[in-house]
This record gives structure tokens, C-alpha cells and sequence, in this order.
């Protein structure tokens, strides 16, 4: 399936899809085969640096700050949150910690198994959509819901995001974390001929491309209504200078990233406000290389 050719075609909410689409026995294959966690195959470091490890705990932490500033769940204490995709188990830690009844959802232990072991009893392993089916047939419901890099990867996020509604609370918080595609940075990059390729177009991988501009289109078909949006660091800002330009030079990326990390960790010296502050300017911008959307019911 990795040799088929993929075109693009835009939806009538603006965001950007893959054709053809594969079909969900191709796609299951796929990610069995080549992108779950395999000693040939990983998906995540098998270590990180210090610095690593303190700024995406930042970014949990954060997830965890922008649920209390809107104001729905006040205390997280005993609130209980769903992380559908939680890889390495960062948010799920952090909300733990918090006091949050945790569950995880992935296809694979192996991550969380790396990083959290102690939260192997919160996930559930499977496909998502048939663990979120198991988890409404059970009654199960919660009060946060978490898809991290998750929208992106399937065939139709619509029937995924109508999924994990029937599992939220009416008064409920979902926040949806996509990479922020066919974005003004990377359009303007490609204006001034300073990229050679659309390198985030990644088929079968990415299925669909969102940005801000169309991620509340998707929210209110989906039922929802954005409430909050950020952005992370824009590691892009690189691009813009040939000493730096790792998709020009891809042995500058190494330096590239250690540099966003180190920058991220400073900004978010003056306090989770300050940070939480900035990231949402970098939304309204348009930039930066994630963006999460703060869903609520409408």
C-alpha cells in the first residue's frame, strides 16, 4: 500500500484528504506491519533527553491547565479522562497525578510500557473505534476526552469524533490535538521556494490535514463548538533561514528540534498563564507545527 500513488482533494470544510482512501483492512495492515511499536519498526524514541522529557511533560501539564481555564471541569480531582491514542503515557501521568481516574487507549503497550509502566492497568488495547464502542456499551462515560494526533490517521474522523461523544459527559471537555497542515507557514515557505516538498503530506500515515482555519468546521459538523485553540512551538520558524532549513538539509534537523525544546521550556518559565497565553496567540497566527481545539458540546 506504501507504493500506491495518493492524490489530495479538499473537503467542503477546507481541510485536505488523501485519494484514493485506502480501505480499513489496508490501513489495519498497515499500521500492524510497519507503524506500531516493533524492534524493526518504532514509532517513538526508545529514550529521551532531560530536556525532552521536562518539556513534554510541559505540554501535558498544559493540556491539563487549558481543561480547568474553560471553566466546565473546575476540579480534576476524581474527574475522569479518556486518552484515545496516549502513546507514552505523558498526559495520562500527568493526569494521574492530578487526581483524574485515567484510561488510555492505544493499539500497542509498548510505549507506555517504556515510559509508565505503573499505568498499564488504565489502557485498554485494540483498534479505537471498536474500544470506544465497548466503552458506550458499558455505560462508560467521561468528563475529558484526549485525541492526541489521532483525527488524522483515520479513514472518516466524523464516525471517530461522533464515538467518543456517545462516551463524554453532556458537560464534558474534548480536546483534539492535529498537526497544523497546509498552514500560512508552510505556505508562505513554499512561496519563497525555500521548501522543495509538501513534507508533511505522509500518506497512508495522514489521511486528512487540518489547520485553524478549518478545525472548528470540523468540531460543529462533528456536534461541537471550539471553545479554546493553541498552537506548539513552531518549529518551523527554522525553514525561514538556509542555516537552519532542515527539510533543505535534513542533518540540521537534530539541531533544529534541541533548539525548539530549549526555547519551549523558557517560554513556559513565567508560569502556565503566560505560556498557556502565548500558545494561543501562535493559534490565532496560524502558526505553530500542532494545534489542539478545546471542544464543548453546542
Amino acid at each position: 500500500m506504501t507504493d500506491r500513488k495518493y492524490g489530495k482533494t479538499t473537503a467542503d470544510l477546507g481541510f485536505m484528504s488523501v485519494t484514493p482512501m485506502p480501505s480499513r483492512a489496508e490501513l489495519e495492515k498497515f499500521y500492524a506491519e510497519t507503524y506500531f511499536q516493533t524492534s524493526a519498526a518504532m514509532t517513538y524514541a526508545p529514550t529521551y533527553s532531560p530536556e525532552e522529557l521536562d518539556q513534554k511533560r510541559l505540554r501535558a501539564r498544559l493540556v491539563l491547565h487549558a481543561i480547568t481555564a474553560t471553566g466546565r471541569v473546575t476540579a480534576l480531582n476524581d474527574a475522569r479522562l479518556l486518552e484515545v491514542g496516549c502513546g507514552e503515557g505523558f498526559i495520562l501521568q500527568a493526569a494521574t497525578e492530578a487526581g483524574c481516574m485515567t484510561t488510555g487507549v492505544d493499539y500497542s503497550e509498548h510505549a507506555i510500557r517504556s515510559f509508565h509502566p505503573d499505568l498499564l492497568p488504565n489502557l485498554r488495547l485494540g483498534d479505537a473505534a471498536t474500544v470506544l464502542d465497548n466503552l458506550r456499551d458499558s455505560g462508560e462515560t467521561f468528563d475529558v476526552c484526549v485525541l492526541q494526533n489521532v483525527v488524522e490517521h483515520v479513514i472518516d474522523p466524523f464516525d471517530l469524533l461522533a464515538k467518543v461523544r456517545a462516551v463524554m459527559a453532556k458537560d464534558g471537555i474534548l480536546l483534539v490535538n492535529v498537526p497544523n497542515d497546509y498552514s500560512p507557514m508552510q505556505t508562505r515557505l513554499q512561496e519563497l521556494g525555500w521548501i522543495n516538498r509538501e513534507y508533511w503530506f505522509s500518506p497512508p500515515d495522514h489521511l486528512h490535514y487540518f489547520n485553524v482555519d478549518n478545525i472548528g468546521g470540523v468540531a460543529d459538523r462533528a456536534g461541537f463548538q471550539v471553545v479554546d485553540m493553541f498552537g506548539d512551538f513552531p518549529i518551523e520558524l527554522f525553514l525561514f533561514h538556509p542555516g537552519s532549513n532542515y527539510v533543505q538539509d535534513s542533518g540540521k534537523g537534530a539541531d533544529a528540534h534541541r533548539a525548539r525544546i530549549i526555547l519551549d521550556l523558557l517560554l513556559a518559565e513565567r508560569g502556565l498563564d503566560a505560556y498557556h497565553d502565548f500558545c494561543r496567540a501562535m493559534s490565532r497566527c496560524g502558526i505553530g507545527r500542532n494545534l489542539c481545539a478545546v471542544m464543548a458540546f453546542k
